[in-house]
């Protein structure tokens, strides 16, 4: 009986030495590698935004300077529907909803 429980604790002693002996090893003697996902995105973005201006420029079309995908006027008035929009969800009474729909509610 002994001798199987002390077979037992041996074996776990040598495989957490050898654990730890790997770990050491691997963080020593070898290289950290670390990816930098947002900035290859935002790299890549940069890039297809440059090859598609250039392609452009190449058949003559004119190519506006990019400042984002819409212009002031589209931008306040998205922001007035939205906020709009959250203001008739925020402050609808009983008497404004109907059976299919509920109103949103935010809690803190």
């Amino acid at each position: 009986m002994w001798t199987i429980l002390h077979t037992i604790v041996f074996s776990i002693i040598i495989i957490i030495a050898f654990h730890y002996f790997w770990n050491y090893i691997k963080d020593t003697y070898s290289t950290k590698r670390t990816k930098d996902l947002v900035g290859f995105q935002t790299e890549k973005y940069k890039s297809i935004v440059k090859e598609v201006i250039e392609n452009r420029q190449q058949i003559g079309v004119d190519q506006p300077i990019y400042d984002g995908f819409l212009n002031q006027n589209e931008k306040q008035s998205m922001d007035d529907d939205l906020t709009s929009f959250m203001q008739q969800q925020l402050y609808a009474g009983p008497q404004n909803t109907s059976p299919d729909t509920t109103p949103l509610q935010i809690t803190l």
